[in-house]
């Protein structure tokens, strides 16, 4: 249910905030006071395209806020989806700036006007006499049905079940190749995973190998630094080298031990290092001697180097992606391998699905059918009451042959495609809902109809914008009671000129246009009873202090109020 609306800077509106209540809320006043901008307005946040026009004079940017009491199961999943917590209230807001751009949030979660327009259909119904959504659309007519029959829910519960195991096997086997590709992708998986399997990778190998290589590029820098290390401590044929000049050193120390202890000690430390360079000299030699260049090893590591970057570039930018890649080969080729024998299980599978679902597609159809004639009778006398007597309803089928494609026609629901067809007069043809021409004969059928679904549609507002186009008179009483009927299990709000539909409101509110400060404003105004029966004076073309004119008021607020008695009794 649309517990408020607050509107700023939509055309004649400087900011608005407005409260809903359950039930019948009539709104009415002048022509050109701003009934349509508030209609405009809920259109918007309801996902209608942005129109910069809608923005006030002067003002750069608009916004129009909802909220919502919501109690609707469908609803749940859509918002778990989309990441918006579930709660009992939803506030949508949608802005918009003068180059068109804005956004739309549902309880403060940025959203896509897809998912906007999908989520405001499953709580508002508009219809209008431009505008007639949910049952002007063909795909919804067999929903409608189907809810209207209450026959069918059982059957196409179990139908859905069979269809849906039937679609999922024929989209696997259609994702299995024919035998001679399989052949192929298995000749193609068993030579990759041959090939990672020869390789033997291990994390690591490469950066060691780059390192290993880098020494042989620079090989002759090593060798002669080895070379000169050696030099430099042994001497150069006997020359000054570091361990002739210790040895040396720790003889002349020796000599003047005896006259002070701390040489000794010195000549002692020296010896630790003559022994500690001697090492380093032997390990500098083995070095050297096992430094020679060898071409065939630098091949080698080359070689390893480019099978490792061959297999990361086809099978992964690491080792770890590259053994990922050979664990998903390797399972799809088990798969490979036993694909005849899932086949014939898929096949088999299909084929029991298939009849399963096509019995059940036939008796959906039977009980469609016997129920299109009480939907129809409702229907027309519906359309009776609202002053369409000639008029002539039937539900379409479009049902397959009994023939071998019958199965090709399956789809979500059955095989029956299903469209409301109607003859507003004695004569004419039937033609589809969207054929009418007569914005007073659509008026009244949609009324007509949304008494009958308004139960079924699970959808808690409905707005019906001048729903009297071309009506008066006793029909007029009509439609007042059946907005009525409709209101006694879901929130209607109606945009009137007609003063019978506004004495049977529950809340009546008024939109007047005035000039403030210079500028032209429209304002809205919840109605107390007398303020109510002065605005159904005026609808109904009285002067402001008719005595007459307030009686009849009087008496037509009275009869209302004696209907909606009477529909509480029964």
């Amino acid at each position: 249910m649309l517990l408020s609306l607050h509107i700023k800077n939509i055309a004649l509106i400087s900011e608005l905030s407005l409260e809903f209540g359950p039930g019948l809320n009539i709104l009415s006043g002048e022509t050109g006071a701003g009934k349509s901008i508030i209609i405009d307005s809920l259109n918007f946040v309801l996902g209608d395209r942005a129109d910069r026009g809608l923005i006030r004079h002067g003002e750069s940017t608009a916004s129009v806020q909802a909220v919502f009491s919501v109690h609707n199961p469908g609803l749940s999943q859509l918002l778990l989806e989309n990441g918006i917590q579930e709660e009992d209230t939803i506030i949508v807001r949608r802005t918009m700036n003068e180059n068109g751009r804005g956004d739309c949030r549902v309880n403060g979660v940025l959203v896509n006007l897809s998912f906007l327009k999908n989520m405001m259909s499953l709580l508002v119904d508009i219809h209008s006499q431009h505008e007639n959504q949910a049952l002007l659309n063909e795909s919804n007519h067999i929903r409608i049905l189907d809810n209207f029959s209450h026959r069918t829910s059982i059957l196409k519960e179990k139908y859905r079940q069979s269809f849906a195991e039937l679609k999922e096997a024929e989209r696997e086997l259609s994702a299995f190749p024919d035998a001679a590709e399989r052949d192929r992708k298995i000749d193609i998986l068993e030579f990759q995973l041959d090939e990672i399997k020869k390789a033997n990778l291990r994390e690591g190998e490469e950066e060691s190998l780059i390192k290993e290589r880098a020494k042989f590029y620079n090989s002759q820098k090593v060798l002669n630094g080895l070379s000169a290390a050696v030099a430099l401590l042994d001497g150069d044929n006997g020359g000054f080298g570091a361990n002739p000049s210790l040895h040396s050193a720790i003889k002349e120390l020796n000599a003047i031990a005896s006259y002070d202890d701390s040489y000794a000690d010195l000549s002692g430390r020296l010896e630790s290092a003559k022994i500690e360079l001697a090492d380093i000299s032997d390990t500098l030699k083995r070095e050297l001697e096992n430094s020679a260049f060898d071409p065939s090893k630098m091949e080698t590591i080359e070689k390893r180097i480019e099978e490792i970057r061959k297999l990361k570039r086809r099978f992964g930018s690491t080792v770890e992606e590259i053994e990922t890649y050979a664990e998903k080969a390797s399972s799809e080729l088990a798969v490979l391998r036993s694909a005849a024998e899932r086949i014939g299980m898929l096949k088999e599978k299909i084929e029991i699905q298939k009849s399963i679902a096509v019995k059940l597609a036939k008796e959906l159809h039977a009980v469609r059918s016997e129920d299109a004639a009480a939907f129809s009778a409702a229907i027309i006398k519906n359309l009776t009451d609202l002053g369409m007597a000639e008029s002539t309803f039937a539900v379409d089928f479009d049902y397959p042959a009994e023939d071998e494609t019958f199965s090709s026609h399956l789809h979500e629901n059955g095989a029956d495609a299903v469209r409301f067809m109607i003859s507003p007069n004695k004569g004419e043809p039937l033609r589809p809902l969207s054929k009418i021409a007569s914005g007073g004969e659509m008026s009244r059928f949609m009324l007509g109809l949304k008494n009958i679904t308004a139960e079924l549609e699970d959808i808690d507002t409905l707005v019906f914008d001048e729903i009297d186009s071309g009506i008066s008179g006793r029909i007029a009483k009509v439609v007042a009671c059946k907005l009525y009927n409709i209101a006694k299990t879901r929130q209607v709000l109606a945009v009137t000129h007609l003063p019978q539909l506004a004495s049977m409101a529950d809340t009546h509110y008024l939109i007047e246009k005035n000039v403030i400060g210079g500028k032209t404003l429209t304002s809205v105004e919840a109605l107390d009873e007398e303020a109510s029966l002065k605005e159904i004076m005026r609808l109904a073309g009285s002067i402001e202090k008719s005595e007459s004119g307030l009686e009849n008021a009087k008496e037509m607020k009275k009869w209302a109020d004696a209907y909606k008695k009477s529909q509480k009794l029964s």
